[in-house]
């Protein structure tokens, strides 16, 4: 007999900019990657909650804004209990205040153990022994393998 087919995990992939999209896409399209197996783009032409909920249940990776996902999350559109990892870019402007930190802080209080993980390409912001490194202190109290975020 055949295994059923598992549904892809949920990820969301936050705060990349138009051209790192851009990148992303025809990056994993270069490779081969099938258009179904792309990730999903949510901005905010990107339809009605019920269609983003009915996206979000069916499983797979999601760019998307802070600003929809934190929408999403407060109406229960997308669910915490739900996604099994998150991408932060630009960790360096991930702040204790920040619509991503809020995020992070609901993800945790409803999920006990989701990967998270933080990127930046600002080599001062991820160097080891930086004086002043709170801007990803936040970003890397959630995830998993902080030594992933350094240079």
């Amino acid at each position: 007999p055949q295994k059923p087919k598992r549904k892809p995990p949920l990820v969301f992939v936050l705060n990349l900019r138009d051209h790192e999209r851009q990148t992303l896409f025809s990056t994993l399209t270069s490779w081969g990657t099938p258009s179904s197996q792309l990730p999903t783009l949510v901005i905010s032409e990107s339809g009605q909650a019920k269609e983003r909920a009915a996206l979000y249940a069916r499983g797979g990776v999601f760019v998307i804004t802070s600003r929809i996902l934190i929408v999403d999350l407060l109406t229960g559109v997308a669910k915490a209990r739900d996604v099994e990892g998150m991408l932060v870019a630009h960790a360096e402007k991930c702040v204790e205040k920040s619509t991503e930190a809020f995020i992070l802080r609901i993800f945790r209080s409803q999920k006990y153990f989701m990967q998270v993980g933080g990127a930046s390409i600002d080599s001062e912001v991820t160097s080891p022994g930086r004086p002043n490194d709170a801007n990803v202190g936040f970003v890397k109290a959630f995830t998993d393998d902080p030594s992933s975020l350094m240079a």
